[in-house]
């Protein structure tokens, strides 16, 4: 039973997540022919079945599991950081090909070698300590994302017809799987690809139900993630071409350009230590990482950067705002930890205080600006903007508490972030087909007959808005708290100017939460239904979780974390 049904899911679990919402958006064509309801219920399925996979992913991890052979250990360690790992040949495959070789007798042999036909670009996938709680932020958002009901149906009045109604549920699953892709691609070509698609599907899903601003937000935030995105590109392009020529292989036929992300890296740092390929490496380094840095960076929504961003967030439905500030924003800060930190150590320690103290000056201008702001969604939106800065600095000390604090601010963000949009009011917020009192009713029609009842002091919702308040500021027991307090340590070790700034912003922020906490908030004409108690408790659930249990997160970060750290000190001469 184990060996026939279980295995081959538990051991390709990135695969299925991956391609789960491409099979759905398959289902979700033939569904339309047989009406609303099994286009609903198709979508059900594929939030069960990808919520159930992400979680049995983070259970299934193992984070000291040994090396699987010695090659493998002398390349990436002893231990098996990359896990779940797939992989087919894409563009170009490996043959064997015959040579003809002659002993000094005159005898003629025939041997059988490999050769790789074509660049050995693959589609491979595969999950560490770090990707794998990126995969699990992105499932469980675009879950609760998609789960908002005008994107599952149209309102029965207007007689939308079907292909109106699974166009926003193709775009959502297309959304899932980009997402996914972009954090277990373990090939540079997949790894750009997968990141390309989702700024094309959030497009897709902001221009089909935003605002009337939408069309002139759309363009902007397109023409800065593209921009960035060329730019990595690039930069990851100029890798390949580098680490193919300080590569040397005794079998010419198998000296191809290797694409696969943890052999780049870890042979880029190998091979670049000294003698003809140093000086080679420091010949093209600097222009490859600022490449690099400037293509991760600019997609971030960093102020002054920001407005594209903040527009996108304001006029888009509320379960895409919710993804777009959750998760899709850090994906630079993902990509800085898988390619800018590991392969550039030595320049990111001799820029490491500008960039800290420039980083730091636009997360207090960001939380300067949502301080001034009475605006909810731009609040928010610049509150993000501020946090994923804060990310950021703690990922560039190099230090171990400053890059566990920073991934820890990045999942308690998400989770903080989307229980506060999920909370706001939705009167004024983007909607893709119809009104709140409609999204109550279609829920309660495809779940049957929902207990729909009215909140009459909405004393219940101020309570969990201060949740997300106090969450957001780091509140003890609540899981913006840990990243709060571990992540100055880290950056003291570094910079003192960075961590004031650090502090400085975070008290800003705090002050403009406990102020917005007197704001009066109207639920008057929206109605609680079950769905509403699920997502909630769900959030501030893992909220909880995260910030009395963070040890759980942290044992599974702790061996990838290790390997970005520098073994030694820098020459003073490289300072």
């Amino acid at each position: 039973m184990w060996d026939a049904l279980i295995r081959p899911i538990r051991e390709h679990l990135p695969l299925w997540l991956m391609l789960l919402p491409v099979f759905s958006a398959v289902l979700v064509g033939f569904a339309r022919l047989a009406g609303a309801a099994a286009v609903r219920r198709t979508l059900l399925v594929n939030l069960i079945l990808s919520v159930a996979f992400s979680v049995w992913l983070v259970a299934a991890y193992e984070p000291l599991k040994p090396a699987s052979s010695q090659e493998h250990a002398v390349l990436l360690g002893p231990l098996e950081r990359f896990q779940f790992r797939d992989s087919f040949a894409w563009v170009g495959e490996t043959r064997s090909a015959l040579l003809e070789r002659f002993n000094r007798r005159g005898e003629r042999r025939v041997i059988e070698v490999p050769a790789q036909w074509g660049p050995n670009i693959r589609f491979a996938v595969g999950v560490d300590g770090i990707s794998v709680w990126f995969v699990a932020l992105s499932v469980l958002l675009v879950s609760v994302g998609s789960s908002v009901c005008e994107s599952l149906r149209p309102n029965a009045e207007s007689r939308m017809p079907m292909a109106v109604l699974s166009t926003p549920s193709v775009a959502w699953l297309w959304l899932q799987a980009s997402l996914v892709g972009t954090f277990v691609a373990l090939d540079v070509v997949l790894f750009v690809a997968c990141w390309m698609s989702t700024l094309l599907a959030i497009a897709w899903l902001v221009g089909s139900g935003g605002d009337s601003q939408r069309h002139e937000v759309v363009p902007r935030l397109l023409k800065a993630s593209w921009w960035g995105g060329w730019l990595v590109a690039l930069g990851l392009g100029g890798l390949v071409l580098a680490f193919g020529w300080m590569r040397t292989s005794p079998n010419p036929a198998m000296s191809s350009l290797i694409f696969s992300v943890p052999e780049l890296i870890a042979g880029i740092g190998q091979l670049s230590v000294g003698g003809e390929n140093a000086y080679l490496w420091r010949s093209i380094n600097v222009w490859l990482f600022w490449l690099l840095v400037v293509g991760f960076t600019w997609p971030l929504g960093l102020a002054p950067l920001h407005r594209p961003f903040v527009d996108a967030f304001v006029s888009a439905p509320r379960g895409v705002a919710l993804v777009l500030a959750g998760v899709l924003l850090k994906v630079g800060v993902y990509g800085w930890l898988r390619f800018v930190v590991p392969a550039f150590p030595d320049l990111l320690h001799q820029h490491a205080d500008t960039f800290t103290t420039l980083v730091g000056l636009s997360s207090l201008f960001a939380a300067a600006l949502a301080f001034g702001e009475r605006d909810w969604q731009r609040r928010i939106a610049l509150a993000t903007s501020s946090s994923v800065g804060l990310s950021l600095i703690g990922v560039m000390t190099q230090t171990n508490e400053g890059l566990t604090g920073g991934l820890l601010r990045v999942l308690s963000h998400g989770l903080t972030a989307g229980l506060l949009v999920w909370l706001l009011p939705r009167a004024g917020v983007g909607s893709l087909f119809q009104t709140a009192a409609d999204d109550d009713r279609c829920f309660a029609d495809e779940f049957g007959s929902l207990k729909r009842t009215p909140d009459p002091v909405t004393s219940r919702r101020h309570r969990l808005v201060r949740v997300a308040f106090f969450a957001w500021i780091g509140l003890p027991g609540l899981s913006g708290f840990v990243a709060e307090f571990v992540t100055p340590f880290g950056l003291f070790q570094h910079d003192f100017n960075a961590a004031a700034l650090s502090l400085m912003t975070s008290g800003l922020i705090a002050w403009m939460w406990v102020r917005a906490d007197r704001e009066p908030l109207d639920w008057s004409q929206e109605l609680w239904t079950r769905r509403d108690t699920f997502v909630v408790a769900t959030l501030v659930t893992l909220n909880v979780a995260l910030g009395v249990a963070p040890q759980f997160v942290v044992n599974r970060l702790q061996p990838s974390l290790m390997s970005l750290l520098p073994m030694q000190p820098v020459p003073s001469e490289v300072r």
